[in-house]
């Protein structure tokens, strides 16, 4: 006949427990899986598409200003539900843009886990979840408007006119 093993198996720690669970609750929160900032690159260019470089740019969301010349590659940007609003200027030209922020489904699985609503606002309110177009074209004497649902990979947002929306 076998041996039964009547020996008592150690319990797993309670905190041993509520750790792992906390750990697989916050991992679809893009607060804690994300980063904070994305690189994007702002160019100025005249009519013809040709880059126009030397302008002051202001770059503003609802968390940071950002300021530099144009062309401005890998400006880390603070990630905002707000819009990115920016301007440019040297002397009388002038270039302007919108880079609206939209949400991805970043952080979006937590929602299926206890007290995922809680951490899909936590996301929304950092501003985690949420992402401009990479690359923007702002072109002299226009206000354009960049939507990063219309981006295609590795080419620039496609820019409309401000007064055309």
């Amino acid at each position: 006949m076998p041996s039964i093993d009547n020996t008592l198996k150690q319990p797993v720690p309670r905190t041993v427990c509520l750790l792992l669970l906390l750990a697989a609750a916050l991992s679809g929160c893009a607060t804690v899986t994300g980063e904070p900032t994305q690189d994007l690159t702002i160019m100025t260019i005249d009519a013809q598409g040709q880059p126009v470089e030397g302008l002051r740019c202001v770059a503003t969301n609802g968390r940071n200003t950002w300021v530099g010349n144009s062309p401005m590659h890998g400006l880390q940007v603070r990630r905002s539900a707000t819009d990115l609003e920016i301007e440019c200027r040297r002397g009388t030209q002038e270039a302007r843009g919108t880079a609206v922020s939209r949400g991805g489904l970043r952080g979006t699985g937590a929602l299926l886990m206890p007290g995922g609503t809680a951490m899909v606002a936590v996301d929304h309110l950092s501003g985690y979840r949420y992402s401009y177009p990479l690359l923007l074209k702002l072109r002299l004497d226009e206000h354009l408007v960049f939507d990063a649902s219309n981006e295609i990979a590795g080419r620039p947002a496609l820019g409309v006119s401000a007064e055309s929306r």
